[in-house]
């Protein structure tokens, strides 16, 4: 090393670099340096090793590093449930497990779900994600997450309109003071890992004075407003009737919500008109094909996914929850964006592997309103980074390696995961927890809330 060198705490040496940068350099032997929490530099590795002597060094020997992905939509409450809807019943009947296991939910239960979604996403290369909300405080929500490590947008449940009497959070004053009220204490800054956004429910659960002020308070905050919209032809259906006759798109637009901070996800069932209208008011979309394939929405069939991403809409990935797509794994829900529409449709590619790699990083950084800070690797950027281990057969003889990414490995072989400049998983294992003293402690919190709510688990087969 030269006597010229510069400091950094951290090197990570020696891997296929994706940097997801403007130009979408891969470096075939590439290095990064970070001082703090900030991305000082990206390059070759002989260039970066010359310049920089590091506190921490990592050689990545030759596996792909890449930024971390970004989960646009997950409901972190719900994992402690995932697994046990039976196929056999239409998705209409979700919500006879989803109202005993909400009623039935302790505070405990869904800091157990929390930790449980967290270690998944850690292990499947996510750094950064979005909750859609729980039943209790936020508070409780972040302090898993921070102990875990995590970058993430988190919200408690917000609706005016709910279901059922029982899961209410009161009327339209009541949701706006609860959501202000969180933004408070979880406050957006670029000294934290964890924000409060502005998130409800939506699908016609929100009245229109609940949608309109708070994408006011998502504009006087700087933040971004999230809701379930166009999942099923249900709502898509309640909205026609409740609009006299125009699209919940359309409607959106005459109310003034629409925009470049707001993420409207799902967005199946949609109109070409409704494609229209988002790119034109640069509005975010998420989608999140494992929650429609796994309860036939038919996300393949009518999705204008690609129509979305061609005219120039902003489209993240999400896992939604885990009683519906079942796993939080960004690298899977890659590959079926990547490939679902083709089956469809009979056409190639709709969505392309490089797409699908933009929607999983850069596009969720910018659907939550985070661009500047995340989504690729680039000087001053957050050093949020993944490193995938080459000793798993899916990264050979890894000719391409965005290919190789998207369709054969994903997430299966990531050995170490960085989030702002700490390495919260190193060789598998992590740094701030003992995982499965974890496991046991969610596993027993689980038994007894199905007791608790006297949920049979169905089996088709004889359990011995």
């Amino acid at each position: 090393m030269s006597g010229m060198s510069l400091p950094a705490d951290l090197l990570v040496l020696h891997g296929k670099l994706i940097s997801m940068d403007a130009q979408r350099r891969i470096y075939s032997d590439g290095a990064v340096a970070v001082q703090g929490n900030r991305i000082v530099a990206v390059g070759p590795s002989t260039e970066v090793v010359a310049a920089y002597t590091a506190k921490e060094t990592i050689d990545a020997r030759g596996g792909v590093v890449q930024p971390g992905f970004v989960d646009s939509h997950v409901h972190l409450s719900q994992h402690l449930g995932r697994g046990i809807i039976p196929d056999l019943w239409p998705e209409e009947r979700e919500h006879e497990h989803w109202l005993p296991y909400w009623l039935n939910l302790s505070e405990e239960d869904a800091e157990a779900s929390t930790m449980l979604a967290c270690l998944e996403m850690v292990r499947n290369g996510t750094t950064t994600f979005c909750d859609h909300g729980g039943k209790f405080c936020g508070e409780s929500t972040a302090a898993v997450v921070n102990r875990v490590g995590l970058r993430g947008m988190i919200s408690e449940i917000c609706w005016d309109i709910p279901p059922y009497p029982s899961v209410g959070t009161g009327d339209t004053d009541a949701c706006l003071q609860r959501l202000e009220r969180l933004t408070q204490v979880l406050p957006k800054r670029a000294d934290v890992r964890v924000w409060a956004g502005v998130s409800m429910a939506g699908m016609g659960r929100c009245s229109d004075r609940l949608l309109v002020e708070g994408k006011h308070l998502a504009d006087r905050l700087n933040l971004i407003l999230d809701f379930h919209q166009s999942f099923a032809s249900g709502d898509v259906a309640q909205y026609w009737k409740h609009a006299h006759g125009k699209t919940a798109i359309e409607h959106f637009a005459n109310l003034g919500i629409l925009g470049e901070n707001l993420q409207l996800v799902h967005m199946i069932h949609t109109e070409d008109s409704e494609v229209a209208l988002l790119a034109a008011t640069r509005t975010n979309v998420v989608h999140c094909p494992a929650a429609s394939t796994r309860v036939g929405r038919g996300v393949s069939r009518v999705g204008r996914f690609p129509e979305m991403l061609a005219q120039g809409v902003n489209v993240a990935l999400g896992s939604d929850s885990g009683n519906y797509s079942d796993f939080f794994d960004v690298g899977r829900q890659a590959y079926l964006a990547s490939t679902i529409h083709r089956e469809a449709r009979g056409l190639m590619p709709t969505i392309s592997a490089h797409e699908a790699l933009e929607m999983a990083t850069l596009n969720g950084a910018r659907s939550l309103g985070v661009l500047d800070a995340i989504g690729s690797l680039e000087v001053g950027k957050k050093a949020d980074i993944v490193i995938h281990s080459n000793c798993r057969p899916e990264w050979h003889p890894g000719l391409n390696v965005v290919n190789s990414l998207i369709y054969s490995a994903q997430s299966v072989a990531v050995d170490t995961v960085i989030v702002d400049g700490e390495v919260i998983l190193r060789g598998g294992q992590f740094r701030r927890l003992n995982e499965e003293e974890e496991y046991r402690r969610i596993d027993a919190l689980a038994q007894q809330l199905h007791r608790r709510m006297g949920f049979k688990i169905p089996s088709r087969w004889p359990v011995i």
